[in-house]
């Protein structure tokens, strides 16, 4: 049975807004039930085939290595997560994937330590716990060699510790306070300056192992653990340390891990993460009424992301409405391929990533933790909509010239009788294949969620 508009419009949301873009037919495949298609989205499988990628331990020690060995394994994990991308029918569950990388942003370039080992971290920690616990993916992350690196925890000693005092070094705050201020309760959240310096002091020792330090047998290191985590005990600032009027008493790493869990289900916490959810799914300007729901249920559920994710698309707002945000540069890179059933890029990986670092949304290049920005604007700067122009038509050239279909044809298939009138006339018009799917790419139905 065909169809109605009103049907389609709300299954093209539910490809748009919470998938990567709908393949030819997609929209007639799960235009009955969109909300249904969304749930059952979350019951497939987050993780990736590890054929020729590394575990964790290969990764940490490319980490320690050159920057060819690091740097390989890096475009493997990229070309990877690309690859799943494609697979399935909606693409909720890896929207989210994308989300909470995100969250806990980091640069590859920071060093050859997380240029080695940020595909592996996306991999083993961010897909592994993507419907779990949130307390398990922060305390993964935190643990990790590519965030250690990344926000200078390495060498972070309390200043009574035995070496701090040896050595007259003390610690430093930048972990702790991106912990608190982005991956945790928010900015403006309540927490002092006092917090963030005793937090710092608390994941003292939180650290990994540097080459030379693998090579020579110091502080711990050798040649099974090169590259990986490691708590340093005497690096440990000691006694108790309250942070958010609570005193921690625990020895040790579970002083940390203690403080970690408390912060993952703190309501602020809770507060801070259903804003960012709607932020990014549904609306630049999310309400009271998008957001308690979903906090809630990261609450009642000791914050679960599957009940978390499952809460946000049971918004009123969630399948309603006209879309008005704008896909980021990488989503619409991965839409393209969606819809045009070209499934790698083989050997022309700079046909992607050429036009994604012109529109400033090159995979884990995010300079600062905060993350690439949410808010529809940013991707909207004045040359914004010239360069996706470019890169549709760069698309063609490259993908898409041998197996072009017809543009109107296309059209139907991927937005049925969602697509409007004005869409359709203009892909009807067209004669030339390379104009006409160009504009495909260019509608507003392919380019805003």
């Amino acid at each position: 049975m065909a169809l109605t508009a009103a049907a389609a419009a709300k299954a093209l949301l539910a490809m748009q807004r919470f998938g990567l873009g709908p393949k030819p037919g997609g929209i007639g495949r799960i235009g009955k039930d969109p909300l249904k298609a969304l749930q059952n989205d979350l019951n497939g499988s987050a993780a990736i085939s590890t054929s020729g990628l590394p575990t964790y331990a290969q990764a940490a020690v490319a980490g320690q290595n050159s920057f060819e060995e690091a740097y390989a394994y890096f475009q493997k994990e990229c070309q990877a997560r690309f690859s799943k991308q494609l697979e399935p029918e909606v693409g909720f569950l890896e929207r989210l994937v994308l989300f909470w990388s995100n969250h806990f942003s980091m640069s590859a370039w920071k060093s050859n330590t997380v240029l080695g080992t940020i595909g592996q971290w996306e991999r083993d920690v961010v897909r592994k716990n993507v419907l779990g616990k949130f307390s398990d993916m922060l305390i993964g992350t935190m643990r990790h060699p590519a965030m250690i690196a990344f926000l200078d925890n390495e060498n972070s000693m309390g200043p009574n510790s035995p070496i701090g005092l040896s050595w007259g070094m003390g610690y430093n705050e930048n972990l702790a306070r991106e912990i608190l201020e982005l991956h945790t309760l928010g900015v403006g959240a309540g927490y002092t300056e006092l917090d963030v310096t005793n937090l710092a002091k608390i994941i003292t020792g939180w650290s990994y192992v540097r080459g030379w330090e693998a090579d020579n047998k110091w502080n711990g290191g050798n040649q099974q653990n090169r590259g990986q985590f490691i708590f340093r005990p005497d690096w440990h600032e000691p006694g108790a340390i309250t942070v958010l009027g609570k005193s921690y008493t625990q020895s040790g790493i579970n002083q940390g891990l203690t403080v970690l869990r408390d912060l993952a289900i703190h309501p602020k916490t809770a507060e801070h993460i259903a804003y960012k959810l709607v932020l990014h799914f549904i609306s630049d300007s999310p309400t009271p009424e998008m957001v308690n729901p979903v906090k809630t249920a990261f609450l009642n559920s000791g914050g679960n992301l599957k009940s978390t994710a499952l809460a946000l698309i049971k918004l009123p707002a969630a399948l309603t409405g006209t879309p008005t945000k704008i896909r980021t540069p990488y989503e619409l890179a991965v839409a393209q391929f969606r819809a045009s059933k070209v499934t790698t890029w083989g050997d022309r990986e700079w046909a992607v990533s050429e036009p994604l670092r012109a529109l400033n949304h090159m995979p884990f290049e995010r300079q600062t933790p905060d993350g690439y920005p949410d808010e529809t604007a940013w991707w909207l700067n004045p040359d914004a909509m010239t360069i996706r122009l470019d890169t549709a038509q760069l698309f063609y050239d490259v993908f898409w010239w041998k197996t072009a279909p017809v543009p109107a044809t296309l059209g139907a298939q991927l937005f049925d009788v969602a697509l409007s009138a004005q869409s359709k006339a203009l892909l009807a018009q067209t004669t030339d294949k390379r104009n006409g799917l160009t504009s495909l790419l260019m509608l507003p139905e392919f380019q805003r969620r």
